[in-house]
């Protein structure tokens, strides 16, 4: 699967995200059952830490129920992997790949004084808990993004354009590596001018929405 980001005048990385080998599966988990140890240790650190500033204040910890009460990291809290039939994405993967390519593009722009919010669509790997929690912690904003709403993604135009240039340049691939590198071409050759050209025609597109009542038939 192919990701890709861009903004008017700045056309941002890519990611091509593989097959994922029961190596990287295995590598996943305990990458995740680590995270989930390291929370939970702050977590209760946090609440003992809690607990001791309300026996100082002579307050009552309204938490706990009986007093034989275990400090606790609640373990629905903790992170796991989504569903990923044939080798698919899930929030993890989603946050290891793509994002932790985008964010550092995204945050260097906000440096220069470019506003920018995320947008994606509503599939399960951009609205799981894990990948928006990363996005909260390292301040990217991001576009809610409401169910059977009229598409106004700019980026859709991208994908038809881009399956377009790799069809015309057409060479065997033998191996994903060659694969990656001809996806990575045609997105190298994307024009800054295009992507402008897509970003400016979205003002349009709500004036349509906003004409057909807001429904999805909009392009008439």
């Amino acid at each position: 699967q192919f990701f890709g980001a861009f903004r008017y005048d700045n056309k941002g990385p890519c990611h091509v995200y593989y097959h994922e080998t029961q190596e990287e599966i295995a590598a996943g988990e305990v990458a995740l059952k680590f995270e989930n140890d390291v929370t939970r240790a702050q977590s209760n650190s946090s609440q003992i830490t809690a607990q001791r500033a309300l026996q100082v204040l002579n307050e009552a910890d309204v938490n706990l129920r009986r007093s034989t009460r275990k400090l606790q990291h609640v373990k629905k809290h903790d992170y796991h992997r989504g569903i990923r039939t044939r080798g698919g994405v899930d929030g993890y993967r989603h946050r290891e790949g793509a994002l932790k390519k985008v964010v550092p593009w995204v945050q260097d722009m906000k440096k220069r004084g470019l506003k920018c919010v995320l947008l994606e669509d509503g599939a399960p790997p951009h609205k799981s808990r894990i990948t928006n929690d990363y996005l909260t912690v390292e301040k990217v904003e991001k576009m809610a993004w409401a169910g059977h709403s009229p598409d106004v993604n700019a980026s859709e135009h991208a994908w038809p354009v881009l399956r377009r240039h790799v069809t015309k340049q057409f060479t065997p691939s033998r191996t994903a590596e060659e694969t990656e590198a001809q996806w990575v071409k045609a997105w190298d050759a994307l024009s800054i001018e295009r992507i402008n050209k897509w970003v400016e025609q979205v003002p349009e597109v709500v004036r349509r929405i906003i004409r057909s009542g807001g429904k999805n038939n909009f392009h008439g």
